[in-house]
């Protein structure tokens, strides 16, 4: 789950990926329409007897999941005395005069104050990477941990946004597992056919559109302008 700067140069895939070119993926890739239909029905029957999967279609549930806006989401999610200590930190006249040390500290207090907030079982290791492809972080679930672009280092409301964003994802992470609510199942749905961007020679990305308005990053952005107060793109 990569979180790429607002400037990232994007290639404009409209005509090589349609809306319409959703309908071949599948939860295993190879299955037929058919065989995808009945994969998504006996998934969604367990511990899901309260919903009535008989209208069900797999272009609805696609729907669910890719196209998504930022402008979409509405979170159950303040913050609060303890959060807004812990953001007082990245203010930007405060943030030059940290070393990186005590940077490093304050993005560890901030990852565990959302953990906390978000019902995050064990939060994830905080671990740094130089890189110039206009990435500023990502998440890792296999191995639990987020990495962040040593470069943005000097921005502190860029280390907030990414922040703020791979935690989310380590939240919709945990919450696929679990597979308690329909919401759960939309983000087991989207991981299993998650759209990453093409790095191309030119230094853009290919597929650039169709990753960032699928459901978990556009979820993931939003949720994250809650601690920037970005308007949503």
């Amino acid at each position: 789950m990569i979180r790429f700067h607002d400037t990232v140069e994007k290639k404009d895939n409209s005509e090589l990926l349609s809306s319409t070119a959703f309908q071949d993926i599948k939860p295993t890739g190879s299955m037929s329409n058919e065989e995808a239909l009945s994969f998504l029905d006996g998934l969604f029957s367990v511990d899901s007897e309260s919903w009535d999967t008989s209208s069900i279609d797999e272009g609805s549930l696609l729907a669910e999941i890719f196209g998504r806006f930022e402008d979409e989401f509405d979170f159950d999610f303040e913050l609060d005395d303890v959060i807004q200590a812990v953001l007082d930190r990245f203010e930007a006249s405060k943030w030059e005069k940290l070393t990186e040390s005590e940077r490093i500290d304050a993005i560890s207090e901030l990852v565990a104050v959302i953990g906390e907030k978000l019902g995050i079982v064990e939060d994830p290791e905080i671990q740094f990477y130089d890189g110039c492809d206009g990435s500023c972080g990502a998440f890792l679930p296999c191995e639990n941990k987020i990495e962040i672009n040593r470069n943005t280092l000097d921005d502190p409301q860029e280390v907030v946004d990414t922040v703020a964003h791979e935690m989310r994802h380590a939240y919709q992470h945990q919450r696929a597992e679990l597979q308690e609510t329909w919401q759960d199942t939309l983000y087991k749905l989207n991981f299993e056919n998650y759209i990453s961007p093409i790095s191309l020679a030119d230094g853009k990305y290919l597929f650039f559109t169709d990753y960032q308005d699928q459901l978990v990053e556009a979820e993931a952005r939003a949720f994250a302008n809650i601690f920037t107060n970005k308007e949503a793109a």
